[in-house]
């Protein structure tokens, strides 16, 4: 038996209809636990007017249940006369047993006296009124409306409710509606009802295929129909489509039978930036532009219109008038932005605040610059420090354009093109990189200079914020700190920039020239290091492994990357691991002992194993000292590493043989020096063993 439900509502805004759908899956498979009713599969699946949710396999009845209730103690279960007390007679009523079937239990607190109960599991036919109401009241929406009587809080109005257990009707009420087995055709195409028989998803599916005006309520039907659709569309006319997937997306949730409608638009509009015409179409049109084999945007536009019509041509011509008048704003705005410099856009900077209390956004651009700047001279780039300074210094003077103020999405990417206007191709091109990477796996800047120019902007931005406290906390993050944090690890790892991120966060904050903001480095240091732990474990390397490097603030990431390379190696062989338990039992004599300097007086090395540990510590110091710019290559980190290996044998002949807290005050401290010398090396160096 099935058990089906559907939701009919007006018109649900696309981004909500996926998290919904997918809220209905993990509502009813919570609820069929919390019931105890057993099923096969739950699945869900619809549109922006339906959402329906299907129970395959779903038991008869909830099961059985033999619980025991725990009830007062033991001693109060008979009076001196042998008769059951009030209290105990009490409890067998309110649990529907008789006083004889009571039981004696021993529990932590002593006896006490049970209730055996045998529960019948309860018919299926009598939960699912309850189950799907809370299904449908369960569901979060970003935004709610509030429209009858009951207050429901829902995404939209709710219109009609399906409720199905095989062929029989559920019956239950929600926001005034009461379920039936009826569901309605496109908005488009009257109200005349659909009646569904049963609940069954491949017999629900196919009616609303065999309809007049046929409604695909599977998403990936939709998917499947609109990308043909698209395709052919555009090959008719002997180019590509511009499959962008995010307007895919968006495209499935919020039609219900996608159905594309091609035209073509005044070749006048092909004068704009391309990124400018792909953004009209995409973000305000809901439009799939056409491009040649070269990627190059053609006079043609593909519209999606929901359901089938025999008036296409009206169709088509309704959204070129509305296209074109997209595409005449976008010129209006462009054509003004022309005829005035960056010099002007960057100028005007000056009244729009950037954070409160921390100066202008011309201060941010000139902040910007100059951290750019020093990037150039810290990284001996001389080469291109010129071109980093021009693009540093006006990638943010497009936020005062029209153009940019209509389509904020371009920011970056216009200021590339007036710089481009004005003979600067090669800055242009970093500019329009300065917000890279836009995702958490999306592109980085291609070449150093959009490197430096994002970098320096992005850790701008989290110093600032880090100094007035406006730091993410939860789920919220209003002005993004964490992508640009992650865009900043990993532009200085993946384009293994030779700069450490506390100088860049030293030389970010001095530049704000604010008094006491080691809290502030403090916090985003700790913010970055979830970012970058982030990272390595999504390039391979096992979790928390991280927190092992303790010199990870002061080193290039491209060299703790190969650090965590050769200590993935490392720890697993037999020498690493003694040797990191014996760290921690160095570690935890330490905790009671009085502070050393870690002198060691060779003189009082009596025993063989004093002597062997202090040569294996002189060994690896030496080791360490030689590679004074730290581990530049897995040679180098293989060199180091492989010493603290040494530590498992000498460690343990030392705990074997050696009594640390002996009478002689002399040799107890030279003892003690020894092992604060080996808890230096081993946990407070290069890297922590003991964390491994």
């Amino acid at each position: 038996m099935n058990a089906f439900l559907e939701i009919g509502t007006e018109h649900l805004p696309s981004r909500f209809v996926k998290p919904a759908l997918a809220q209905m899956e993990t509502l009813a498979k919570n609820l069929l636990a919390e019931y105890q009713i057993e099923y096969t599969n739950v699945s869900s699946f619809g549109t922006y007017r339906r959402l329906c949710v299907i129970i395959e396999g779903i038991a008869e009845k909830s099961a059985d249940i033999q619980k025991e209730v725990k009830g007062p103690p033991a001693k109060l279960l008979k009076d001196a006369d042998g008769k059951f007390t009030p209290q105990s007679a009490g409890f067998a009523q309110k649990n529907g047993i008789k006083p004889e079937k009571l039981i004696i239990q021993e529990t932590d607190k002593g006896p006490f006296i049970f209730a055996k109960l045998n529960i019948k599991g309860t018919k299926t036919a009598k939960l699912l009124p309850e189950i799907f109401t809370k299904i449908i009241t369960g569901i979060e929406f970003a935004k709610n409306m509030v429209w009858e009587e009951s207050g429901l809080k829902w995404g939209r109005p709710i219109r009609s409710l399906i409720g199905l257990y095989g062929e029989k009707v559920v019956p239950f009420t929600v926001a005034g509606v009461k379920s039936n087995r009826f569901t309605y055709p496109l908005t488009a195409f009257g109200r005349k009802p659909i009646r569904v028989e049963k609940a069954d998803k491949e017999y629900y599916v196919q009616l609303l295929k065999n309809q007049p005006q046929p409604i695909l309520a599977l998403p990936e039907d939709r998917r499947e129909a609109l990308i043909h659709s698209v395709i052919t569309e555009a090959k008719a006319r002997g180019y590509h489509a511009d499959l962008d997937p995010d307007l895919i997306e968006e495209t499935v949730y919020f039609t219900e039978h996608p159905v594309a409608v091609a035209g073509d638009f005044d070749l006048k509009f092909l004068t704009l930036p391309k990124k400018l015409i792909t953004t009209v179409f995409k973000t305000q049109l809901k439009m799939f532009p056409m491009v040649d084999g070269h990627d190059e945007i053609q006079p043609y536009f593909i519209a999606v219109r929901d359901g089938v019509s025999t008036n296409q041509p009206e169709v088509r011509d309704g959204f070129k008038k509305v296209m074109s008048a997209r595409l005449s704003d976008a010129v209006f705005f462009y054509e003004n932005d022309k005829h005035e410099s960056l010099d002007y856009f960057k100028n005007k900077l000056a009244d729009r605040t950037f954070l409160e209390g921390m100066g202008t956004l011309l201060d941010k651009s000139n902040r910007t610059r100059e951290l750019a700047m020093w990037l150039c001279d810290r990284l001996d780039e001389e080469g291109i420090k010129d071109s980093v300074t021009y693009a540093a210094g006006y990638v943010y003077a497009d936020l005062a354009s029209s153009v940019v103020y209509e389509f904020p999405e371009l920011q970056g990417y216009m200021g590339g093109r007036y710089a481009e206007l004005e003979g600067h191709a090669e800055e242009g091109h970093a500019m329009a990189q300065a917000y890279y990477p836009l995702s958490a796996s999306s592109e980085l800047p291609d070449n150093l200079m959009g490197a430096f120019v994002s970098l320096a902007g992005k850790v701008d931005t989290l110093a600032g914020n880090f100094i007035i406290g406006q730091i993410p906390t939860g789920s919220e993050d209003p002005y993004a700190l964490r992508r640009a944090a992650y865009g900043v690890v990993r532009i200085l790892l993946e384009k293994e920039i030779n700069l450490s991120l506390q100088e860049l966060l030293e030389k970010s904050f001095a530049l704000y020239k604010v008094d006491n903001t080691d809290k502030a480095q403090d916090q985003l240091k700790e913010f970055l290091f979830q970012r970058l732990s982030q990272l390595f474990q999504q390039r391979g390397h096992a979790a928390g492994i991280l927190e092992a490097v303790n010199d990870w603030y002061s080193m290039p990431l491209a060299n703790i990357e190969l650090l965590l390379g050769v200590l993935a190696k490392e720890k697993g062989s037999e020498n690493f691991v003694a040797a990191a338990q014996s760290a921690k039992r160095v570690c935890n004599i330490l905790k009671k002992a009085d502070p050393s300097d870690g002198r060691v007086d060779e003189k009082l090395l009596t025993l063989d194993a004093e002597k062997e540990l202090f040569a294996v510590i002189t060994m690896t110091e030496n080791r360490i000292a030689a590679l004074s710019a730290g581990c530049q290559s897995e040679q180098d980190c293989k060199f180091t590493l492989s010493a603290f290996g040494k530590f498992a044998a000498p460690l343990a002949k030392f705990f074997a043989d050696v009594m640390v807290n002996v009478e002689d005050a002399a040799v107890r401290t030279n003892r003690l020096a020894l092992l604060w010398r080996v808890r230096e090396l081993l946990t407070q160096g290069l890297v922590d063993i003991s964390k491994l």
